[in-house]
């Protein structure tokens, strides 16, 4: 769990599958940790609930935490989603709104989720609840307030806007802990799209670089940079990160060399 680790955690997003697979064994013994997205830019999925009881029951040392988005959702469905997942043993949830990419009307709001969550604790205190923030303080803080017990800020791109990104939040010693999500910046394309749904821009010296080197050149880049960012998230005093914005095969076949072998 994010709040119950003591130390570093290294987690990888993961998409579900269009339709039900078996594809989800592939993590075992390559990721301790993996995010569930819940249907990302509207693209229907099988629900991260489901899958994440499924990696709970076949992949024991695999653990999962859902991402509980309010998008197009009323509160009733999703509470009765939660309580279904924490009966097949996820004890992990990350509230947030969801994209608007395609635009959807919400139906229910994520601080009422957070609210339900955290006073269901009172009766099932072994699971977490946590949101996403931006590096704005006001929102950080109100987020804190309203009880979130861990967060995950970002995304980035590049090391040398970590540092004065986790200045801006202005942390307290007794605030939850904050996770900062990587995305591996492996084209110029790649860093335009990122920024484009929301990634904290590159430097200019970053994008020049990947501009001047030969495409062939850009994936191990890519990964060097990543590596690079993880270490500044460390050095800034986040408590570990999330790498994101790649294909499920991606994060079982090329991440555990490229990303691993360098750690």
């Amino acid at each position: 769990m994010f709040t119950r680790h003591d130390g570093w955690i290294e987690v990888a997003e993961v998409n579900p599958p269009m339709l039900p697979t078996m594809d989800h064994l592939m993590l075992d013994g390559v990721w301790q940790n993996v995010l569930i997205t819940d249907n990302v830019f509207g693209k229907v999925r099988v629900s991260p609930y489901a899958y994440a009881a499924r990696i709970t029951h076949d992949t024991p040392d695999v653990h999962p935490t859902v991402v509980v988005s309010t998008r197009d959702r009323n509160i009733l469905a999703i509470e009765s989603e939660v309580r279904g997942a924490l009966g097949n043993g996820v004890n992990s949830f990350f509230v947030v709104i969801g994209d608007t990419v395609p635009q959807v009307d919400h139906y229910s709001h994520h601080y009422e989720i957070v609210e339900h969550l955290r006073e269901l604790q009172e009766d099932m205190p072994w699971f977490e609840v946590g949101m996403p923030t931006r590096f704005r303080k006001w929102q950080f803080r109100k987020r804190v307030d309203l009880g979130a017990q861990y967060f995950i800020a970002g995304p980035l791109l590049d090391p040398s806007t970590v540092a004065e990104n986790m200045e801006k939040l202005d942390r307290r010693t007794d605030d939850p802990p904050v996770f900062l999500a990587i995305i591996p910046p492996f084209s110029p394309g790649w860093v335009e799209r990122a920024e484009g749904f929301g990634a904290i821009p590159a430097s200019d010296d970053l994008k020049a670089q990947l501009l001047g080197m030969l495409p062939a050149e850009r994936r191990a880049f890519g990964w060097k940079v990543a590596e690079e960012t993880a270490e500044a998230a460390r050095k800034a005093g986040a408590r570990g990160i999330v790498l994101m914005g790649l294909k499920y095969e991606t994060i079982v076949d090329e991440a555990p060399l490229a990303w691993r072998s360098r750690r």
